[in-house]
């Protein structure tokens, strides 16, 4: 029986490689693309009239925090999620993970010369 029979696949690379790519999935997971209604009153000098300007804003927030606010609002459209860069952005750090693991650890893994037994 072999040495690398009784070891365990994942080795230090894979190990640092998942430890990196999945604190960064972890980070685009908490972290969530919003876009926010702002209001914006302004009144002209010399007049008692009031604008009330709405425009969209982008913004990120925090998992919990988004949650909160779509519970506490009424207004369905004040904090929506812009789904497709979060879903992107998670789906980008996965394929890279992936694709760092393949070229890194196991072309390494190819190219490191099998230690002959005595």
């Amino acid at each position: 029986m072999s040495a690398a029979a009784g070891r365990s696949p994942s080795g230090p690379c894979a190990k640092a490689v998942l430890a990196l790519f999945g604190s960064l999935f972890l980070i685009a997971l908490l972290a969530v693309p919003v876009t926010t209604r702002t209001a914006r009153l302004r009144q002209d000098p010399g007049s008692s009239l009031v604008f009330k300007t709405t425009y969209p804003r982008k913004a990120t927030m925090f998992l919990p925090s988004y949650l909160a606010a779509g519970s506490r609002t009424k207004d369905a459209a004040a904090v929506r999620v812009r789904s497709a860069q979060w879903i992107g952005t998670m789906a980008v750090i996965a394929l890279l993970g992936v694709f760092d693991y393949v070229v890194i650890c196991r072309l390494w893994k190819r190219r490191r010369p099998v230690p002959e037994e005595a």
